[in-house]
C-alpha cells in the first residue's frame, strides 16, 4: 500500500442541472407622484397612469424581442413605509388626512400590474406558475413637510380646470387653431393678513424651465394662469413678504397638465389569403382616460370602436393587394377626443413564395372571384450593401407602365419574422433601406401597385445577410508582476463577408499598439506602481469602415510599492546629514509595510554602507561619520512581498563639500573684481580698501 508507483489518482465529477426561470420585467417606467395641495393637516396627491407597454430582448432566442402588454390592477400609497392606502386603477389622486403639523412624511406610490398573457403567443417556454402574480413598481420616495401651527400660511392648493367645450365645430377658431385645454387655479389662505406686505407667486413648466413670477397684493388669495404646455407639469411656489421685509417660503406644488394620449405603436402579426392580423400597444395617457381604439384602412374608419382592453384586430383582405392601416386611441374628452394617429402600417398580401404566376386584380368590385390569372413581368432587383445597417435597392432596369402608382419594398427579417414595408414614389426606381440590424438575414422583394392598391408586378424574393461588425473581444489578465502585465483574448467572432484582420490596443484611452489577427496577447511593461491602467481591445475588419465595439475595459493597478519623496533636510556643513521621506503607497491595501533601510555609496570607492533599519512609522533619519567625498544615498522600502528603492540623491560630505562652497564664493568674488576693474573710474580711489584683502572675510 505504501508503493507510490501503484497509486492511482481518482477524480470525481458531479454534474448538476439547474432550471433558470425568466420573470417578465415590470413596467418600463416608474410612476411619478406629485403634491397638488396641502394644509396644516392634509396632503393632496396626484399622478398619471404610467406606460403599460414595453419591448425587451427575448430571454431564450438570440436577436429577438418580446412585446409585453400589461394591465393595470390598481395603486397603493405608502406613508412612512408602513401605512397603506389601496386605490382602484381609475383613481389618479388621493388625500392624506390626520397629518401632524410640522412633521415630515415620506410618501411612495406603488403601481400594481399584471401581464396580459393572451398576447404572448407562448413565446416563452417557461413554467408559468407565477405569471398571474401581480408586480409592483414603486415611485421615487417623496418627502412632504407639513405646515407648522404658528405658520402664517394655512393652506396652499392648485388644480387644473378644463375649458368649456364649444359645440359649434365650424367656428373660425376651431378651424384655424387648437383650442386651449384649460387653466390652472392657484389658491391660498393665511392666518394674519395685516402683517403681510404682499405675495410673490413663482411658477415654471417642466418643458422649458423658464421661471415666471407675479406680485400679488396682500388682500388677494388666488391666481389663475393659462396652461400652454400639455403633457408636462407646472411647479408653483409661494413667498410671503411681511411688513418687516422677511421672506417666508414654503413647500412647492406640482400640477400635472392633461393632454391627448401618445400615438400607439402598430405592427403586423400575420397574413393569410383572406385576412391579416395587426396588433398595437396601449399608449401612455396624460389625465384623459382612453375608452377605446379606432382602426383606419386606407384613411377610412374600419368598423366600430374597439374595446379598450383589446390590442389585436383581424382585417379581411384579398391577395396581391396593399393596405394602409392606422390606429388611434379614443378618449372621453371632447377637446382631445383622440390620440395622435399611429404610424402608417403598409400590409402587402402577396405570398412570398411561388410568385409566378402572380394573381392581380383588374377591378375593385370586392368579389373574391373577380381576378385574372396572368404571368406578371418580374421586376429585376439589384441590392448593394452600404454598411452594416443600410442596403441600396435598385430596379432602374425595370420599364414602368402607366398603371403603376407606387412601389413597395417588402422585407421580412428571417431571424425574428418581423415584416416591414416601405412605400416608394413611382418617380423613383431606387431607394435605401435603413435601420436594418447587423448580422440579420432579410428576405426582400419589390412590388408595383396600381391606384386601387392591386399588385401589378413583383420581383423575385432575394435573401441578404447584413454585414455585422465582429464581436467585441473578451479580454482577461493572464500575468501581473512588478515588471509586466500580460493580457490575452480569444479571436473575435465575425459574420458574413467580414473577417478580422487585426486588433487595436488602447491603454487609458490612447492607442498603444496595432496587432495582427493571430496575435492574441499583449504585454505592458514599465508601468508605475500603484497607478491605475484601463485597457480596451478593438477588432479590425477587412472593411475599414466596420470595426468591432470596444471590449469591456480591463482595469488594474500596477503591482508594487510607489515610494514617496526622498529628500535631504540640511546643507551638510555640520558634518551630519538629515534625510526625510514620505510614506509610500502600497498597491494592495491588505499588504503590510515592514520598514525602511538607509544606504549610502561612495562614488569614488563604490563602498556601500548600511546606516540603519527603521520601522514603518519612521520617516526621518540622520547619517553620521561620513568621510569626505561624494555619496549616493537611497532608501530601501520593504513590505511583505516587495522590496523597492526610492529615487537616490547625490550629496557632498565633509571637507570636499566645504571646499566646494568656498570655491563657489571665490569664483563669485573674482567675477566681481573683474567687473569693478572694467568699469572703474579713471580717478584712483585711495580711501577704498583693496578687495584682495576682504574677499574671504
Amino acid at each position: 500500500d505504501n508503493d507510490d508507483t501503484r497509486r492511482k489518482e481518482i477524480r470525481l465529477t458531479i454534474n448538476q442541472a439547474a432550471t433558470v426561470r425568466f420573470h417578465v420585467p415590470v413596467i418600463c417606467e416608474k410612476p411619478e407622484i406629485y403634491v397638488t395641495a396641502y394644509t396644516k393637516d392634509t396632503i393632496d396627491l396626484a399622478w398619471n397612469k404610467p406606460n403599460m407597454f414595453s419591448i425587451i430582448d427575448h430571454p431564450e432566442k438570440l436577436n429577438e424581442q418580446l412585446k409585453i402588454h400589461r394591465r393595470l390592477l390598481g395603486y397603493r400609497v405608502d406613508i412612512d413605509e408602513h401605512k397603506q392606502i389601496k386605490l382602484e386603477g381609475n383613481q389618479c389622486n388621493c388625500i392624506l388626512t390626520e397629518c401632524q403639523p410640522g412633521q415630515v412624511y415620506k410618501v411612495q406610490l406603488f403601481v400594481r400590474t399584471i401581464v396580459q398573457n393572451e398576447y404572448m403567443n407562448d413565446m416563452i417556454n417557461n413554467d408559468t406558475s407565477d405569471v398571474d402574480k401581480p408586480d409592483e413598481t414603486p415611485s421615487e420616495p417623496l418627502s412632504v413637510r407639513m405646515l407648522k401651527k404658528d405658520d402664517i400660511l394655512r393652506s396652499f392648493r392648485a388644480n387644473f380646470e378644463f375649458n368649456p367645450h364649444e359645440s359649434n365645430e365650424n367656428t373660425t377658431k376651431q378651424r384655424n387653431e387648437v383650442q386651449s385645454l384649460g387653466k390652472i387655479n392657484v389658491q391660498w389662505e393665511v392666518s394674519d393678513s395685516k402683517n403681510i406686505s404682499h405675495f410673490i407667486l413663482q411658477w415654471h413648466s417642466s418643458k422649458d424651465l423658464s421661471i415666471q413670477h407675479k406680485i400679488v397684493a396682500a388682500n388677494e388669495t388666488s391666481l389663475t394662469i393659462d396652461s400652454c404646455d400639455e403633457k408636462y407639469h407646472y411647479v408653483f411656489e409661494i413667498i410671503i413678504v411681511t411688513n418687516d421685509r422677511n421672506r417666508l417660503q414654503y413647500e412647492p406644488l406640482t400640477i400635472p397638465i392633461p393632454g391627448e394620449p401618445d400615438a400607439p405603436n402598430l405592427w403586423l402579426v400575420k397574413t393569410s389569403d383572406t385576412n391579416f392580423v395587426v396588433e398595437w400597444s396601449e399608449p401612455k395617457s396624460y389625465g384623459i382616460p382612453i375608452i377605446g381604439y379606432q382602426l383606419f384602412v386606407e384613411g377610412k374608419k374600419k368598423g366600430d370602436i374597439i374595446q379598450v382592453n383589446l390590442r389585436r384586430a383581424e382585417i379581411s383582405s384579398r391577395i396581391n393587394r396593399t393596405y394602409q392601416v392606422n390606429v388611434c386611441a379614443i378618449t372621453n374628452n371632447p377637446l382631445r377626443s383622440r390620440s395622435v394617429m399611429s404610424q402608417t402600417l403598409t400590409v402587402i398580401t402577396t405570398p412570398t413564395t411561388s410568385l409566378i404566376p402572380t394573381i392581380y386584380y383588374n377591378n375593385d368590385d370586392g368579389s373574391p372571384t373577380s381576378f385574372d390569372r396572368n404571368v406578371a413581368r418580374i421586376i429585376p432587383l439589384k441590392i448593394e450593401s452600404i454598411n452594416e445597417e443600410k442596403l441600396h435597392i435598385d430596379w432602374t432596369s425595370f420599364l414602368p407602365t402607366a398603371e403603376i402608382r407606387a412601389y413597395y419594398i417588402h422585407y421580412t427579417c428571417l431571424n425574428n419574422g418581423e415584416i416591414q414595408t416601405m412605400k416608394v414614389s413611382k418617380r423613383f426606381r431606387h431607394s435605401v433601406l435603413r435601420g436594418l440590424r447587423p448580422g440579420f438575414t432579410y428576405g426582400i422583394m419589390i412590388m408595383a401597385a396600381d391606384k386601387n392598391g392591386g399588385v401589378l408586378y413583383t420581383s423575385d424574393k432575394t435573401t441578404v445577410q447584413m454585414n455585422a461588425p465582429p464581436n467585441a473581444p473578451i479580454v482577461a489578465i493572464s500575468e501581473r508582476t512588478t515588471t509586466h502585465v500580460k493580457l490575452e483574448w480569444r479571436p473575435a467572432a465575425s459574420y458574413g463577408e467580414i473577417t478580422v484582420v487585426g486588433y487595436q490596443i488602447f491603454v487609458n484611452n490612447r492607442l498603444a499598439a496595432i496587432l495582427a489577427h493571430d496575435q492574441l496577447t499583449y504585454t505592458l511593461t514599465n508601468g508605475t506602481p500603484c497607478d491605475i491602467y484601463t485597457v480596451h481591445v478593438q477588432a479590425l475588419s477587412n472593411d475599414k469602415n466596420i470595426v468591432s465595439p470596444m471590449s469591456r475595459g480591463v482595469q488594474f493597478s500596477w503591482p508594487g510599492i510607489k515610494p514617496g519623496t526622498f529628500r535631504r533636510m540640511n546643507d551638510g556643513q555640520t558634518g551630519t546629514i538629515i534625510v526625510a521621506w514620505e510614506h509610500p503607497q502600497l498597491e494592495d491595501e491588505m499588504e503590510k509595510l515592514l520598514g525602511f533601510k538607509l544606504y549610502s555609496e561612495n562614488l569614488a570607492t563604490h563602498a556601500v554602507r548600511l546606516h540603519g533599519d527603521y520601522d514603518a512609522s519612521t520617516h526621518q533619519a540622520t547619517i553620521y561619520d561620513l568621510n569626505n567625498g561624494k555619496y549616493r544615498i537611497w532608501l530601501e522600502i520593504l513590505s511583505e512581498n516587495y522590496c523597492v528603492r526610492a529615487r537616490p540623491i547625490i550629496i557632498m560630505s565633509g571637507r570636499l563639500n566645504s571646499l566646494r562652497i568656498r570655491q563657489l564664493s571665490s569664483d563669485s568674488a573674482k567675477c566681481f573684481i573683474k567687473k569693478q576693474k572694467r568699469f572703474r573710474s579713471p580717478v584712483v580711489n585711495t580711501t577704498m580698501p583693496s578687495l584682495r584683502h576682504t574677499q574671504y572675510s
